[in-house]
């Protein structure tokens, strides 16, 4: 009636308005994405408050999602994100494949603060959930969209996409099947100026179906399965050593950088309505192979002549095979219910996984290190004169020693959930809810180099070990009409992310780590105005967090040539406020906005220098000492301080369709995205427009769009992550410019 469109999201794990559920929680339904024109979950970066979602290399599809200061921006299995990305109800086990494609999507819904009690385990920043398309009984319905376009990098950048989906009724009562398709191939936006190709290729295949059966209204089952097969490139990497240049690498890797990722996902949810409440079980077995051929140094080494090769400090050559195989069963059950004529709410659920993760990488590596030797002269046994280093001196080039890594996990944990919910008066209401987690984990890993072919000298084994986590973690909220249309809530909420070990770690005796936990306050108002054609929504939240896992890559001169730790920090806050608001001027245009702040660090965090890489010598151990404070001496990882995107969403009614148009500006603060040289390295600020214009008409009585797509139309250039190593290193940029068509129908 000329408002703001109510939306319904499941934040709790029932219905409710997203303007009354007492959670900051940003929802976008089917025309709000059709808007965006989204390609991946990445393309929503920077549309919520204080959200970042960026690309992870060396993983197919993976995320480095981080809600309010938290975050994982690594891409090892063994452990699990502070943000958890649920689809249809499956949890998805690991960064891996977070980057989902967006065809056929109800809604996504982002909930931030912690999550733990009601939306799985490690969900200590918050959650993403993403509900598909469901089959619908009694209906036919055929829907498609063909997508051109290009990327202004440094290589072709051409893309296109084909999708389709359809729903047919097999029965007119009882049983419907959905079925949806995915195909996508790119050139890639990078360019190798080494071999003259392009890189950074897509070629992405994926099946979706799904099958209903409802024999009566309160009873239903729909199995689902999704198939993946990606054959692409992974994300190449910009070499530090020549400067920033994005999206143009050397590599030398043959075969060239690529990757293979499959996966198979059949799950069942079954929902009952009993005279208990809803019964809902969620069973699902994901089995997935990814293999990724990097060349993580980006150069070219000269092995005829090593003085003729690319300066990379202190990898000469850092080229991996990674090869990984990742098991999940997992089981969910909860029954969920009201009693007193639905003043008093409940819920309560079981949940169950076991993940096994089997892990092999080969490592062909280079070292060359500056021994402060003069230019020419190298007279190590054994070594050769390489390239000058940075600092002018000679560097002198290890032979080549190839490694190999094999590592495994097995990790089963168990959580009991419940809720309980009253409405005191109608205009108050109060919750609580509690969530107990084990978690159990058996490790090993070995580390072997070859000397032609043969074992040699190095050997470092991590003997089969085990350790288990429990905790109980609690969450409370309370809500109270402030105004007919305005509600004002507070949120208490407890995360809970388990130990583990360190994959990469070649110290056995260093190679657990600990829980890390959250304590989360928020205060909030939801609000509407003007016969709700206003809608804001302000928030404040205060996150103190113990233990907090962050790794430290320290360079050694054996193979693997890197050891990894996972550490815990004693102490760190963040805090901050949000804004969200939609305003609907007439049936033709809506203007929208968000803005978030964020601030914080650490608070304590004293370590073992042995344990931090010293970036002035190299990113070797430092030397032993009493413990290093690194309080304060770093801000928040990839967390701009400001953020906000301001858009307007417009239509008019236009020959024999409607003209629609939405336009976005988004702005990034500058934030922390890495050390270089001992201190803080920021990346800058920058902002991005996009914009969609479509025109929608009917063609023969069915709906047909054509659309017109510009991202990051002001072709900002920004990095998503970098990683020094000595001298060297290298960094991964954000997508360039993006122009392009989309042409879609519903049959």
């Amino acid at each position: 009636d000329g408002g703001v469109e109510e939306i319904i999201v499941t934040s709790r794990l029932r219905e409710e308005s997203i303007q009354e559920v007492p959670i900051a929680v940003t929802a976008f339904n089917q025309e709000a994405i059709a808007a965006l024109a989204p390609s991946t979950l990445r393309d929503f970066d920077g549309l919520t408050p204080n959200v970042f979602i960026g690309m992870n290399t060396a993983g197919p599809s993976a995320g480095a999602i981080f809600i309010r200061g938290l975050g994982y921006a690594d891409i090892e299995k063994t452990q699990t994100s502070n943000v958890g990305v649920v689809v249809d109800g499956v949890s998805m086990p690991s960064s891996t494949g977070q980057l989902i494609d967006t065809f056929d999507i109800e809604q996504i819904t982002v909930n931030r603060g912690p999550q733990a009690v009601l939306l799985g385990r490690n969900t200590s920043a918050g959650t993403i959930v993403v509900r598909r398309g469901q089959p619908k009984l009694g209906e036919y319905d055929v829907a498609g969209k063909v997508t051109f376009g290009s990327y202004n990098g440094a290589g072709g950048g051409n893309q296109f996409t084909v999708q389709g989906m359809a729903n047919m009724p097999l029965s007119d009562e009882t049983l419907a099947v959905r079925a949806g398709v995915t195909y996508k191939t790119s050139q890639g936006f990078w360019k190798n100026s080494f071999t003259g190709e392009d890189r950074g290729a897509i070629d992405y295949l994926a099946f979706n179906l799904k099958l209903l059966y409802q024999p009566t209204d309160e009873f239903s089952v729909v199995l689902n399965w999704d198939y993946i097969k990606d054959r692409g490139d992974i994300p190449p990497q910009d070499p530090i050593t020549d400067g920033n240049d994005p999206f143009v690498n050397r590599s030398d890797r043959s075969p060239k950088e690529a990757q293979v990722y499959d996966l198979s996902l059949p799950s069942v949810e079954i929902n009952w309505e009993t005279p208990l409440g809803k019964l809902t079980s969620i069973s699902a077995y994901w089995n997935s192979r990814d293999l990724v051929f990097q060349d993580f140094d980006g150069g070219v080494f000269n092995a005829a002549d090593p003085t003729l090769s690319d300066n990379n400090d202190p990898f000469a050559r850092l080229h991996t095979r990674r090869h990984q195989f990742l098991d999940v069963i997992s089981q969910e059950i909860r029954l969920a219910g009201d009693l007193m004529d639905g003043k008093l709410q409940y819920l309560t659920g079981f949940y169950y996984t076991d993940e096994e993760v089997d892990f092999e990488q080969q490592a062909n590596i280079i070292l060359h290190l500056d021994f402060g030797l003069p230019a020419g002269f190298c007279p190590l046994a054994g070594f050769q004169n390489g390239p000058i280093s940075n600092q002018g001196g000679q560097f002198c080039v290890f032979p080549l020693v190839p490694s190999l890594q094999t590592s495994s996990q097995d990790t089963t944990s168990y959580g009991v959930f419940g809720s309980l919910g009253y409405d005191i008066f109608d205009w108050w209401s109060v919750s609580g809810g509690l969530r107990w987690i084990k978690e159990k984990k058996e490790f090993t890993s070995r580390f072997q180099d070859f000397v032609g072919g043969v074992p040699g000298t190095t050997n470092i084994f991590v003997p089969s070990t085990s350790d288990s986590w429990d905790d109980i973690v609690f969450e409370a909220t309370t809500s109270f009409r402030i105004m007919e249309t305005a509600n004002a809530y507070y949120r208490f909420a407890q995360g809970f992310r388990s130990g583990g070990f360190s994959i990469r770690g070649t110290d056995p005796a260093r190679a657990s780590f600990d829980p890390e936990g959250t304590d989360a306050h928020e205060i909030g108002v939801k609000s509407t105005w003007f016969e709700d054609r206003l809608t804001v929504n302000v928030a404040g939240f205060y996150t103190k967090v113990g233990g907090g896992q962050f790794s430290s890559i320290i360079t050694i001169p054996t193979p693997p040539g890197t050891n990894t730790l996972i550490l815990n920090a004693q102490a760190a806050e963040v805090y901050g406020a949000e804004l969200e608001t939609s305003l609907r001027l007439g049936d033709d245009i809506t203007l929208y906005g968000s803005l978030g702040y964020q601030d914080g660090g650490a608070l304590k965090n004293l370590q073992n220098p042995e344990d931090l890489a010293d970036p002035t010598n190299g990113n070797f151990p430092r030397p032993p000492g009493p413990q290093v404070e690194l309080a304060n001496d770093f801000p928040l990882f990839r967390s701009p301080k400001i953020s906000g995107t301001i858009g307007a969403n417009y239509g008019i009614n236009l020959g024999a369709g409607r003209l629609v148009s939405d336009v976005r500006w988004k702005h990034q603060d500058e934030y922390f995205i890495g050390v270089a040289g001992g201190g803080v390295l920021l990346e800058p600020n920058y902002e991005q427009f996009e914009l969609t214009v479509a025109y929608e008409t009917q063609f023969a009585e069915h709906d047909v769009r054509a659309a017109f797509v510009g991202k990051n139309l002001s072709d900002s250039r920004y990095r998503e992550q970098i990683l020094f190593l000595g001298n060297g290193g290298f960094q991964g940029w954000g997508p360039p410019r993006y122009l392009g068509i989309e042409l879609s129908f519903d049959l």
